[in-house]
């Protein structure tokens, strides 16, 4: 093989390099929350700051991460997270909780917030926010809600919300609902220690 025909198959393998990069999808980006516009909440108490969210390892990463029915793990790299979901998750649930108690004063803040005045605290222990193909979500957060005079319940929410679809938006729309049922639960203690203060 003379030198000509080595430097015209090199040339041609890079054409048909490059036409393989050419052709890989651009990722597509997802949230946690819906995107719609909702009537915001209009009241001023009670005020809860969430102060930590720890992941595990598994979903702590920009890419999608789904099982499967065999138990298999898939981690789309095509399919990625908006913002990382140690500061969606809190933000959701602070949206929820806003809802639920009528609250325009409940944040998450991804920092120490020690320095911030609230009525209420909260941090989540994320187990489990899994989206599984054709089952739906999986979750298992442990709540910690302290009040403001220092008294302390430790909560756990685990619950599986369906959904037969394996398409990313139906599952995230799943893990969101999921994320509204344990907001509900949270809302329901801080409205108890509000009855019991009256």
């Amino acid at each position: 093989m003379n030198m000509a025909h080595r430097k015209w198959l090199a040339c041609l393998g890079a054409v048909f390099l490059l036409g393989g990069c050419a052709s890989t999808p651009a990722p597509v980006f997802y949230t946690l929350d819906n995107g719609i516009e909702q009537p915001g909440p209009q009241g001023a108490t009670p005020s809860i700051v969430i102060t930590q969210t720890n992941l595990p390892e598994l979903i702590d990463r920009p890419q999608l991460v789904t099982r499967t029915a065999n138990n298999q793990v898939r981690i789309k790299e095509q399919q990625r997270w908006g913002e990382p979901l140690r500061r969606a998750i809190p933000r959701v649930l602070a949206m929820e909780l806003g809802r639920k108690l009528d609250s325009g004063r409940i944040v998450s803040v991804p920092i120490d917030a020690q320095r911030i005045d609230a009525d209420f605290r909260l941090s989540l222990e994320v187990q489990r926010l899994e989206a599984v193909e054709g089952r739906g979500a999986d979750a298992d957060i442990v709540w910690r809600l302290e009040s403001r005079h220092g008294k302390v319940v430790l909560g756990r929410s685990v619950l599986h919300e369906a959904e037969r679809s394996v398409e990313p938006s139906a599952l995230i729309a799943a893990q969101r609902r999921a994320l509204a049922v344990i907001a509900a639960e949270i809302a329901d203690q801080v409205r108890r220690w509000q009855e019991a203060a009256k």
